[in-house]
């Protein structure tokens, strides 16, 4: 039997770093500190060792300097562009990160990360399985019989038969091809004129660089002339493509042993950086014993843990459920926590029983096996006074999900007290809010993943096939962790002036969410099934306009083949390459639109097409087959601005204007009897705005009812307000709120099909009419310098790291967005008390009436005919006195059938 090789990794740390940095988003600590590229970095490489398992491992790095390459050609790599900012400011920390991870990390003065890599190859291919992980194509001459590359970023293995047939010839001969073609990259000319297909083309017929020199003369045509006129430049090239393999090491394979990620530098390390998942993933931690958790499976158990809740008064509590669907799910178990570490679990609906042989819980017999999971209903018949008992607080993590389930089904909660990730997004809305998160960053306490209990991919279960000795330990720590969450998270709302803000917004708001969840909104099925088959014959119409117009037919919804039809059939130019064809995002588009129809067109059939899928398709598999109705989840620590989102179905981004978003909303109806009232907060934000800002002009256009809009066009134009034309108007609304958005010059005339500069009038202009805005912007920024934060008019706070950063892209859109977030913030806190008002009152004013609905700054009601006009006139006068102002709130309402109408 043959002995298995060992294999040797080496990582090619410049192609890894580059590519973290363009694959993630913008990350960076509470310091302001760019991390993204090094938590892509760790995360590339924890995912190589986790699943590669190499026996040995090194990463290779450029050092900063010449290199041989540089003395002989002074040009080499003269074109490349300086690393953004904000990846540059990463670099220093990308080798120590490496080394606190356990891993060798290797450079030399004067040579390449290629050239070690190309050492290391040779000298250990006789002993080991080489792998090179890179994209970079120029490795590609190391391969041999067991030196093979791995491009892990595309899920690519390359040996001798991909080289060959990606370049044609062997690895050997690759250096031979880029001594002919060069490689733009990094600036190695090779021969003009000649490139990647000829040049592989004559080393197939000719075998080597030198032999295409040799028989320059048989050449045919001006290629042979350049070949023999080029020879000493595609020699030089041969030498600047060739990686050395021949680089003096004092260096041992027995060093290069893989050893532990889990070293306890990278734990340091992890933390500063912020990477909570990736800490918990490398240096995991148990913190919390789960000696003390017990799995409750007999009526003496469930009877002892009652009564110890019922002298504890306090209880966290976490469902396991079969689903997310609040309005589907069943329960399988519950888990009941009074005490740090004190923990038990409930299981009622586990397909799998717990293996023979198990013994003993908390409060049952010792020497009794335990049984099957005890009935359901006996379950809640012990646990519903305990649940409805107000003295009890009760605590738990997204307490939406889990009393929305308790609710549907008949299971009363009284006294809820504290919401983990509630509390979580209050003191700082940009962090990670799940359990496992703040698990990691509060208690430094790595917690079981569902996926560890459920699994993965072909592999994954239901939680209700989960065993129960598999299940217990992650359902009761679960509530444990909530519990001992809330007593580290109280302490600093209190101490950071969030108690209002907390208790009397955020947790009053959580019963109104359940109900509207619960109640959901009726769809017409019957109306959706018309507009399938309109929107469907309008795409059709749209198809066949833009094949007419670029003269074949394609795949629209492929980038590729639309980038070639754009770029290359149509000519159009502007394209930006990507590794698979042209970009053909909305902003190439739009930029296309007014040069060529088809752009435009493309755009028309994108839009229609997403809200087909996202809504017309969509909608009718989501009408509850219980209540005939749709009930979307609404999301209360999602958006850092403070406002509220949708899920399941995301009613957000149903279109407000025009003509397709006002059909979909036509499918939204009331039930027989029944009207729909849709109350709209007026140009809230700029409202607030005028308030925050005192500008008199402001202030004055609001509370005397005058038009802004037409005030700020007459500033912008130098006309009188009479003379403001209906054009000039529509720009003053767009200025009005671009001024809010802190656009740029540039994306205000991208907005308006303008020119920069005028756009830059635009807004002069603006803060020349409302100048206490200018300075109520200056105010914002240098207070977010000094604190980090900015504030609401409740006091919400959204923290910005990045508005010192050194990249100036990255520093604008903080600004921006900081200067938004009081105005959007303090909207979004307006209508939450509003909602947290109109819930409790509404009863008194119309029993049968209930509110359905929150959509930005839009509240809709459900009310039956004959009380409609009095809920309307209710919805309204408690919306407009949400918050005392000195500017006036305003709400339009619309009563109607539809919404759309009432809207």
């Amino acid at each position: 039997m043959t002995k298995k090789r060992k294999t040797l990794y080496l990582v090619d740390g410049a192609n890894y770093v580059f590519r973290a940095y363009y694959a993630m988003p913008h990350l960076s600590n509470a310091k302001g500190q760019p991390t993204g590229a090094l938590y892509g970095f760790a995360q590339m490489l924890l995912k190589l060792v986790r699943e590669e398992k190499p026996d040995y491992l090194a990463v290779c790095f450029d050092l900063p300097g010449p290199t041989f390459r540089d003395e002989i050609f002074e040009d080499y790599k003269a074109n490349r562009k300086e690393p953004p900012e904000d990846l540059a400011q990463q670099f220093p920390f990308v080798r120590p990160l490496v080394e606190a991870m356990g891993i060798v990390a290797l450079d030399k003065v004067g040579f390449e990360a290629d050239d070690l890599i190309g050492t290391l190859a040779k000298k250990h291919e006789d002993e080991c399985d080489v792998v090179i992980v890179s994209g970079d194509k120029d490795l590609m001459q190391l391969v041999g019989e067991h030196v093979t590359i791995l491009d892990e970023m595309k899920g690519l293995r390359a040996g001798i038969p991909e080289v060959r047939d990606r370049f044609g010839v062997n690895p050997e001969q690759v250096i031979d091809v880029l001594g002919l073609a060069g490689d733009a990259s990094d600036n190695i000319p090779g021969v003009n004129g000649i490139g990647i297909k000829t040049a592989i083309k004559l080393i197939q017929e000719y075998g080597s660089l030198e032999s295409v020199i040799e028989n320059a003369g048989k050449i045919k045509g001006v290629m042979g002339r350049k070949v023999a006129a080029q020879a000493e430049q595609a020699r030089l090239s041969f030498r600047l493509a060739t990686i050395d393999s021949n680089v003096s090491f004092n260096l041992h394979l027995k060093d290069l042993e893989c050893r532990n990620v889990e070293a306890a530098g990278v734990k340091e390390l992890f933390k500063e950086f912020e990477f909570s998942k990736l800490l918990g993933d490398v240096a995991p931690q148990k913190a919390i014993s789960y000696d003390n958790y017990r799995l409750v499976t007999d009526e003496k158990g469930l009877r002892g843990a009652c009564k110890v809740l019922k002298d504890k008064k306090i209880l966290s509590l976490d469902l396991e459920t079969t689903s997310l669907n609040t309005m589907q799910a069943e329960i399988v178990g519950i888990s009941l926590c009074w005490a740090p570490g004190e923990s038990a679990y409930v299981p009622v609906g586990h397909r799998s029983a717990l293996k023979t042989g198990q013994t003993g819980d908390l409060f049952g017999s010792a020497e009794q096996l335990i049984p099957e999971q005890l009935p359901a209903d006996l379950v809640w018949n012990h646990l519903r006074p305990i649940l409805a008992d107000p003295a009890i607080a009760k605590i738990g993590q997204n307490l939406n999900y889990d009393l929305t389930i308790l609710k549907r089904l008949g299971i009363d909660v009284e006294g809820v007290a504290f919401d983990t990730m509630l509390a979580s997004y209050v003191l700082d809305p940009g962090q990670d809010h799940s359990l496992d998160a703040q698990a990691q960053r509060h208690l430094e306490h790595r917690t079981i993943r569902y996926d560890e209990v459920t699994g993965k991919g072909r592999d994954k279960r239901n939680f209700s096939e989960v065993t129960l000795e598999e299940a217990f330990h992650y359902a009761a720590e679960d509530a444990d962790v909530a519990l001992r969450l809330k007593e580290l998270l109280l302490p600093r709302i209190e101490a950071e002036g969030m108690h209002d803000l907390y208790y009397d917004m955020e947790m009053r708001l959580l019963p109104v969410l359940i109900d509207m969840q619960l109640v959901g909104v009726k769809v017409h099925a019957k109306r959706l099934a018309e507009l399938e088959k309109d929107f469907s014959k309008r795409l059709a119409g749209l198809e066949g306009e833009i094949f007419a117009a670029a003269g074949a037919e394609f795949n629209i919804n492929s980038p590729k083949q639309l980038g070639a039809i754009l770029f290359e059939k149509l000519g159009l130019t502007g394209g930006k390459r990507t590794k698979t064809g042209f970009s053909t995002n909305q902003s190439v588009l739009e930029d296309l639109a007014d040069v060529h129809p088809v752009p435009r067109m493309v755009l028309d059939y994108r839009s229609l097409s997403k809200l087909k899928g996202t809504y017309i398709d969509a909608l009718p598999q989501l009408i509850d087959p219980a209540t005939g109705r749709v009930h979307t989840s609404f999301n209360q620590a999602r958006a850092a601005t403070g406002r509220l989102s949708s899920s399941d179905p995301n009613l957000q981004n149903i279109p407000v204007r025009g003509e397709e978003g006002r059909k979909i909303r036509e499918a939204f109806v009331a039930e027989e009897g029944f009207c729909l009232i849709s109350a709209d907060y007026s140009q809230i934000e700029l409202r607030v705005l005028a308030q925050i800002a005192r500008d008199p002009a402001l202030v004055d256009a609001f509370a005397h009812g005058r038009d802004v809009h037409a005030i700020t066009a007459a500033g912008i134009f130098g006309v009188d307000v009479g003379e403001v034309s209906r054009e000039q108007r529509a720009v003053g609304k767009t200025v009005n709120f671009a001024t809010i958005y802190g656009q740029t010059a540039f994306g205000l005339a991208k907005q308006l099909g303008i020119d920069p500069g005028e756009a830059a009038h635009y807004i002069e202009s603006y803060f020349k009419r409302y100048p206490a805005v200018a300075s109520l912007r200056d105010q914002i920024l240098e207070d977010t310098r000094r604190d980090g934060f900015v504030t609401t008019l409740m006091g919400r706070r959204r923290f910005f790291p990045d508005i010192e950063s050194s990249n100036g892209g990255i520093r604008q859109i903080a600004e921006r967005m900081a200067f938004n977030t009081v105005f959007q913030g303090t909207a979004a806190d307006i209508i939450k008390i509003a909602m947290i008002d109109i819930h409790a009152k509404l009863p008194k004013v119309s029993p049968e009436s209930r509110m359905i609905l929150q959509v930005h700054d839009e509240l809709l009601f459900e009310a039956p005919d004959a009380e409609a006009e009095k809920v309307a006139a209710f919805a309204k006068e408690r919306m407009e006195g949400a918050l005392d102002l000195d500017v006036p709130l305003v709400v339009d309402v619309g009563i109607a059938k539809n919404w759309a109408e009432a809207h």
